[in-house]
């Protein structure tokens, strides 16, 4: 592939940028506040284990546990109020649906034919608009600093005057190829974490029941651990749910299988039709592994 031709980060319409840039953000973020909460939730679980015949040092035990528990309680109400979790897939949605876009107006693919020419541009506009319409509250988090730069950036543009086959040569290292690797790598990274968050899990609802069965032996214990392992286990089966990896690596496996087929079947390929084909039921594919995505996010 030629190094020109190459489609960069920033050779995608501004909207795409934006959205991918406010997900990400969201994301960190959420996932940020979320592990605040499950931390002081375990330190008040730490500090109430302990059991002191000492008067004042209940009482800061008491206090010190109210805190981190009124705390917890204010990240709970922050991420209520911020919704950082719908700002997370929502971007995500976007973002992707406007590099499915970007892919269809680059290749020639229905609706944006090379025939069309300055024509297809205002069909591409039209599009984002239409696609950033149909979650206005997102939309408003962007404010207007996307309007500021291009939409359809040069490189864009120079695909749709390559030939059909170079166009289709270019959507299958850029885009079939390139979202393979990532599947292949997302697949695995989702499934080590799956593992990874299970082993925690039953560890520590283990030493949880080691710490209860124990707990008669040593009754004059200044901690007992038996309730900071079960709000441990707590903590990892909250954490599994949120990140879904188990499902997340089911997803990614399915869709890179899906594209490695999607792959060889671009022998066939060599008309402008078939190729505005190909490309729309390659990135109908993509989508749904995408929709599934947002599903679980739903859920969650």
């Amino acid at each position: 592939m030629d190094a020109r031709n190459k489609i960069l980060y920033d050779d995608f319409p501004a909207l795409y940028r934006a959205a991918d840039k406010a997900s990400i953000a969201a994301q960190h973020q959420f996932v940020l506040m979320t592990s605040i909460e499950l931390g002081l939730m375990i330190l008040a679980a730490i500090v109430g284990s302990f059991t002191l015949s000492d008067t004042s040092f209940k009482t800061a035990i008491a206090i010190a546990s109210a805190v981190l528990l009124t705390a917890g309680i204010c990240i709970t109400i922050i991420q209520r109020i911020t919704k950082l979790e719908r700002v997370w897939y929502d971007g995500r949605a976007i973002a992707e649906s406007v590099k499915t876009l970007a892919w269809r107006y680059m290749t020639g693919s229905d609706p944006y034919s090379t025939t069309l020419g300055s024509k297809a541009d205002e069909i591409f506009i039209s599009s984002l608009h239409s696609l950033l319409l149909e979650r206005k509250t997102f939309a408003a988090r962007l404010g207007s600093q996307y309007n500021r730069e291009q939409q359809i950036a040069e490189k864009m543009r120079k695909a749709r005057n390559l030939s059909a086959y170079e166009r289709k040569k270019l959507y299958l290292s850029e885009r079939i190829d390139d979202q393979r690797k990532w599947y292949s790598r997302k697949t695995e990274v989702n499934r080590k974490q799956a593992t990874r968050l299970f082993t925690l899990t039953i560890a520590s609802q283990f030493l949880a029941i080691i710490f209860a069965f124990t707990l008669g032996i040593w009754q004059g214990s200044m901690i007992q651990l038996t309730g900071v392992f079960t709000t441990l286990a707590t903590a990892f089966m909250a954490w599994t749910q949120m990140r879904k990896n188990e499902e997340l690596a089911q997803s990614y496996g399915l869709a890179t299988q899906e594209l490695i087929f999607i792959y060889e079947q671009s022998s066939q390929v060599s008309t402008e039709e078939e190729l505005s084909n190909y490309v729309l039921n390659s990135e109908n594919a993509i989508s749904r592994e995408h929709k599934m995505w947002l599903a679980h996010g739903s859920q969650g």
